[in-house]
């Protein structure tokens, strides 16, 4: 059972053209250079891929990818698990190397953008903390991995606090070791700037704001440039993450006379591991496999 799992999130990007061939390109980038697999037998050091951003209509570039057929199981498996009328969602890729409990959704009610949540429940084997338990204690530790897409817009900053305290408190149940929520969280007003810590949950990111921006330079936007893209856990004794890594910066696709930039956003790139306490609480739990968060705008 692995010890540590590494976490990419990534919006894709719905808006641009060609959505299908950047897909792909992304997927290539993430497998070759990220992981080094060099080839589609090549397996994947214990990680989840976090993509936002991915339209229905592209959905399958994700289940006919070779290498995503080997190695990994595909979160949801179908569009049809999305909110229902969105055009484009999340979607959550585990390397089958990790044992996955179960997975489940919430479909945020107050989204005018269908927007919606992922979370899966994983296994790992936790380090042991030897000062307090023996080498032969068990140490198999439960891990929620969520993937999120806030709404957008200046003015949307309320609505993106009360999504955020839905994964916040998916994160915090009660069986759960810790919890990691990435994706594109949206983060373009400055109510934003304490969001995170007022549901509850610790950024990952440990330098200044202006050196973790992800949005706003492929290409070079008229609006002002800024972090919008997160990795974000939950704060407690033996749970590290370590500072998200940017990557993609800069990646294009398409023939040498025709490049153009795989997405708007920078990915991030992380890696997270469990210390595990004598002292710690069972890790069984449950959940229901599909829930609606309600987050009304009053």
């Amino acid at each position: 059972m692995p010890s540590f799992i590494r976490v990419v999130s990534w919006n894709i990007d719905c808006m641009r053209p060609e959505p299908d061939l950047r897909l792909d390109a992304a997927l290539s980038y993430i497998q070759y250079q990220v992981f080094k697999c060099r080839t589609n037998r090549r397996r994947p050091e214990p990680c989840s891929i976090l993509l936002q951003g991915v339209l229905a209509t592209a959905f399958d570039t994700i289940l006919n990818n070779k290498w995503v057929q080997n190695f990994f199981v595909v979160i949801p498996s179908t569009t049809n698990a999305w909110p229902k009328l969105a055009k484009y969602g999340s979607v959550t890729l585990l390397s089958r190397s990790i044992r996955i409990t179960q997975s489940t959704s919430i479909h945020f009610s107050c989204s005018e953008s269908q927007h919606h949540a992922i979370f899966v429940d994983i296994k790992l084997s936790g380090l042991l903390d030897t000062a307090q338990a023996p080498p032969s204690s068990e140490s198999v530790v439960a891990l929620r991995i969520a993937n999120t897409h806030l709404d957008p817009l200046p003015d949307g900053a309320p609505i993106r606090e009360k999504q955020l305290k839905l994964v916040a408190d998916a994160l915090m149940q009660d069986g759960l070791f810790g919890g990691v929520v990435g994706g594109d969280f949206n983060a373009i007003s400055p109510n934003d700037s304490a969001l995170v810590e007022s549901v509850g949950l610790w950024d990952a990111w440990s330098g200044d704001d202006e050196g973790g921006f992800t949005w706003g330079y492929q290409p070079r936007s008229p609006l002002t440039p800024g972090r919008l893209d997160k990795l974000v856990y939950t704060p407690r004794p033996g749970f590290f993450i370590d500072t998200p890594k940017k990557i993609a910066v800069g990646k294009k696709y398409g023939k040498l006379t025709r490049r153009r930039w795989i997405s708007d956003h920078y990915a991030l790139l992380t890696k997270v591991q469990c210390v595990y306490f004598a002292s710690d609480a069972s890790d069984t739990f449950s959940m229901i496999h599909r829930t609606t968060g309600m987050c009304n705008k009053d």
